[in-house]
């Protein structure tokens, strides 16, 4: 049983449009291009992941929580005693999509839940890819200058 529905992803990717549509209105208002930055709109809107995606758990389970802070889970789930790792990603000029993670983290913690949002360029259509339990033989081993970043 998967702890996170469709009903609650697309509720939470439906908040996460809004907050976009917001952030790219204040962003054109003093002159910045939040749609076509693309690295710079997914750091900030992967923060509105994080919190969006606990607001619908938080409506199925106690104790959830999130916080994103270096070191800290993304999002936990109290009640159930997971962890989710949120990541989201838009697919690069080469065509390529990158599942990430810190390898040192995971290696630490064992195994962690990942939720990957795959957003378009306009931020206007999604993939939700859930993954339970990932450990570091999911990931390959991080290359030198990667900052300690394994590739899925």
């Amino acid at each position: 049983m998967h702890y996170l529905d469709r009903k609650q992803s697309f509720d939470a990717l439906r908040n996460m449009r809004t907050f976009h549509d917001e952030c790219n209105e204040l962003f054109l208002k003093h002159g910045f291009d939040f749609v076509r930055n693309l690295g710079r709109r997914n750091i900030v809107m992967s923060q509105a992941q994080e919190k969006f995606f606990a607001q619908v758990l938080a409506t199925k389970y106690s104790g959830v929580s999130s916080d994103g802070r270096t070191g800290e889970p993304d999002i936990t789930i109290g009640e159930l005693s997971k962890e989710l790792e949120c990541k989201l990603t838009t697919r690069g000029a080469s065509g390529s999509i990158d599942f990430n993670t810190d390898y040192k983290t995971l290696a630490k913690k064992g195994s962690i839940d990942y939720l990957y949002v795959i957003a378009d360029p306009e931020f206007a259509e999604f993939a939700v890819l859930f993954f339970e339990g990932l450990t570091v033989d999911d990931f390959r081993v991080p290359s030198n200058g990667s900052r300690g970043k394994a590739q899925m």
